[in-house]
This record gives structure tokens, sequence and C-alpha cells, in this order.
């Protein structure tokens, strides 16, 4: 695809965005499956609803935007996604991102994703249907990163008491 223009450049990062919301939704539900705790097997399902509703909004938009919803493989979520599968393959390598980490870095690139998107449409006066959406997704996935950040938090201190009780 040439990117040629703001509308060019949009329509091609609602593609990877797109994209990487399917690819997320099948990574949220393997993750829940085999989270190393139930706090974080129970964020990561309610997290694979909320992508869902996220879906349908990006198709939204697509519709408002005359198009059929098309996705564009993104080499960033990709490499996410081979994270999670070595993190499986060699739970005992420090190199490997936990599954906390995973799930900060992909809240991390879907926030900027969406951030890039909204910047856009606000810049090519794209009409409520198209930035609401867009907006509603970013929110989501702002609260999403803070409330994975807490546990993160939360999770350091109880092994910090932990490594201190012994």
């Amino acid at each position: 695809m040439n990117v040629e223009t703001f509308e060019d450049l949009f329509g091609y990062q609602l593609q990877h965005a797109y994209y990487v919301e399917r690819t997320h939704v099948e990574l949220l539900s393997e993750m829940a499956a085999d989270a190393p705790n139930e706090a974080l097997g129970d964020c990561f399902d309610e997290h694979r609803e909320q992508t869902d509703r996220q879906i349908d909004r990006l198709a939204s938009v697509f519709e408002a935007l005359g198009r059929q919803p098309r996705a564009s493989r993104t080499r960033t979520i990709d490499g996410v996604v081979e994270s999670w599968h070595q993190h499986g393959e060699s739970a005992d390598e420090p190199a490997v991102p936990t599954p906390l980490e995973i799930a900060l870095m992909t809240e991390r690139l879907e926030i900027r994703a969406y951030e890039s998107l909204v910047m856009l449409a606000g810049r090519l006066a794209y009409a409520d249907d198209v930035v609401e959406p867009l907006e509603s997704n970013l929110a989501e996935e702002r609260e999403t990163l803070q409330a994975l950040e807490e546990l993160e938090t939360e999770l350091s201190v109880l092994e910090t008491t932990a490594v201190e009780g012994t």
C-alpha cells in the first residue's frame, strides 16, 4: 500500500490496529489459560471480552468510512505473540518476558496505535462515527494498562515480602 496522504496513513494504521486487536484476542485466550495466578488470568479474560468489543468498534470505523474491515499484518504484534510462545517453551529463561510484561507491552503498543489514529482522525476532520469508537478503545486500553501496572506493583510487593520473610 502506498501511503501518500494522511487519509492513506489513517487507513494503513487502521488496518494494523484491526490486525493487532484480532491477534491480541487470540493471545489473551492463551494467556488466560496459562496465567501464573488467578488475578492475572481473570485480568486476561476480562480484557479478551473488552478486546472483542474493540474489534467491533474498529469494524464500525471501517463501515463509517465505506470500507470493508481489513487486517494488515504487523511484525510488532507478531513479535509479542512469539515472545509468549517462547515463554511457554522456556519458562526459566530470564531473557523471555513474563506474561505480565507481555501484557504491558501489548497495551502500550495498542495505546500508541490509538493515539495516532485519534490524532489523524482529528486532523482529517472525520465525523464522530469514526472518532468516538477510537477514543473509546483508547480509553479502555489506558484503563487496562493502569490495572496491569497496579497488579505489577502488587505482585512486586508480595514477591519482596516473601523474599524478606525467608
